[in-house]
């Protein structure tokens, strides 16, 4: 611990990305493990050489001046948290196989639809009052979420009886990769490119998903045999934070009557906001979904890997992962607990729930609200500058923390300033391209997210001077 509490202090004087080449690294390592250990009692001087070695050539992602991607979130109870999992080191693939493991996860993903406003249809302990069979589960990430919850939705195609080849996946060209990618994992397609039966549509002029596009694709494909299977929705978009339109979407699915496709909302990032009432907004429409997904360790102060992955119909997603040779047979199993293995891709699973348990009881609902409105503020103090500055543009409205720019100019201005910002490494920003305007031109944008832990007025006014310094480089060019 005396080691991490010095890498935290030291993040304020770190770089935040380095300028590092391929095998500086690998040229500091044996080619071949060591035949003769060094003994337990070379431990400190082991940390040393990894600090040296390794912690030195990473990208600081809990920096105070992280502004990239989306932030990865961090603090000491959720740290405290990890450690006592990795000490107790128990599998918790069985109720019975350690029955805190699972009680604990059960009762914290109540507390976290709770703590996010969500209807009681996701609840363990609500959801039968309502005519359901809901509840939750910590996945690793979104990504692996989308996975058990495509598998739930084919599992319920094959069951009314569709052809599996012939079913299809919906979603934006704004959302994650990962649809696609899960697309590939499940059969769906052979490679990136496939489209036979992923359907990428193009969102409308806010980035969004486009319901009439949705209908008039889903509409044709069960014209041509095919069998709509699923819909990914975002909440908050990887490039710029846009929402789509959930209750237009459930409308679109609802018409199809009883062949309804599954819906599943992705809200990784900007779902931790709904812990405050004023942001709940953006998830009007998701008591209507058949899975949705948020990640803490994103935004919420809780080291990766956590994914909340919520369903109403927890009997849809065990019954399609479910598989019991006799050494998981167990008298509590059959009188009905919840066993998490079936409820994702891995049999094991370690004691994940506790470090959010401890976060959520170290916090409290109005520390976290603090945490989430403190960094909303600094973004606003970031876009007012990106407003009063005449070399770059705001593109679309602040999303959160969530600040989306262009650099006036060429469009290759904007991605040589986040080169050039980056190369310096005080601070880290990233870039995307999207599609801008009534002529859907294809543009780089340069992305700054408020998110770390840490992060201070102080480290905005640094974002900005290095943003400006940027600007005053390629200059001559603008």
């Amino acid at each position: 611990m005396a080691w991490a509490r010095g890498y935290l202090r030291s993040l304020d004087d770190r770089e935040v990305c380095g300028q590092f080449e391929w095998g500086e690294v690998l040229g500091q390592m044996e080619d071949g493990p060591p035949v003769h250990g060094l003994g337990i009692e070379a431990i400190e001087g082991l940390i040393g050489e990894a600090d040296e070695v390794f912690i030195d050539r990473l990208v600081h992602w809990n920096s105070p001046r992280f502004f990239a991607y989306f932030p990865c979130s961090n603090s000491v109870p959720a740290i405290l948290g990890e450690l006592i999992s990795s000490v107790v080191n128990v599998n918790g693939m069985l109720w019975s196989t350690s029955p805190a493991c699972t009680e604990l996860e059960v009762r914290v993903m109540d507390w976290c639809a709770d703590l996010f406003g969500l209807d009681d249809g996701f609840r363990f302990d609500r959801s039968e009052k309502v005519g359901g069979r809901g509840g939750g589960c910590i996945q690793g990430t979104a990504s692996e979420a989308l996975v058990a919850a495509m598998v739930a939705a084919r599992r319920r195609c094959t069951k009314r009886g569709a052809d599996r080849s012939k079913v299809t996946v919906y979603t934006s060209d704004q959302a994650h990769s990962s649809v696609i990618k899960a697309a590939m994992v499940c059969g769906l397609a052979d490679d990136a490119e496939d489209r036979s039966r992923v359907r990428v549509l193009e969102s409308d002029h806010a980035l969004r998903m486009d319901p009439a596009e949705l209908e008039r694709a889903v509409r044709e494909d069960i014209e041509a045999g095919l069998v709509p299977m699923m819909v990914v929705a975002t909440v908050g978009t990887t490039s710029t934070g846009a929402v789509d339109p959930l209750g237009d979407i459930a409308d679109v699915i609802d018409r199809l009557g009883d062949d309804r496709p599954w819906c599943h909302v992705d809200a990784a990032w900007a779902g931790a906001a709904s812990v405050c009432p004023e942001f709940r907004t953006m998830l009007d429409g998701a008591e209507r979904a058949d899975s949705l997904c948020i990640n803490p360790h994103k935004w919420l102060l809780t080291n990766f890997d956590c994914d909340l992955f919520w369903v109403r119909d927890r009997d849809a997603l065990t019954e399609s992962m479910s598989i019991t040779p006799a050494y998981l047979r167990d008298p509590a199993s059959d009188a009905g607990v919840v066993d998490y293995r079936d409820w994702h891709v891995a049999l094991g699973r370690r004691l994940r729930a506790l470090k959010l348990w401890m976060v959520i009881r170290c916090f409290g609902v109005d520390g976290l609200r603090a945490h989430i409105r403190s960094h909303v503020e600094l973004a606003e103090v970031f876009e007012r500058w990106v407003i009063q500055e005449p070399r770059v543009e705001v593109v679309g409205d602040r999303m959160l923390g969530l600040v989306c720019f262009v650099v006036n100019g060429e469009s290759d201005l904007t991605k040589r300033l986040v080169e050039e910002v980056n190369r310096r490494g005080r601070v880290m920003i990233t870039h995307s391209m999207v599609p801008i305007g009534d002529e859907r031109e294809s543009r780089s944008i340069a992305r700054v997210s408020v998110g770390t832990p840490g992060v201070r007025r102080e480290d905005i006014e640094t974002l900005i001077e290095e943003i400006g310094r940027g600007l005053d480089r390629i200059g001559g060019a603008i």
